[in-house]
């Protein structure tokens, strides 16, 4: 059985790669958990 760990998000660490504000930082880690792979899927989608 492979256990592989998911990579999380902090909200500094979103504010730092998305230029985020607190506030926002912490509305995406409430909404996705922290998630790092369906945050960054999640962010392309938006950075157009």
């Amino acid at each position: 059985m492979s256990q592989t760990k998911i990579k999380r998000y902090t909200a500094e660490k979103l504010q730092e790669v998305y230029s985020l504000s607190l506030p926002k930082a912490v509305e995406v880690l409430d909404r996705f958990g922290g998630d790092a792979h369906l945050i960054d899927k999640m962010m392309k989608r938006l950075v157009r």
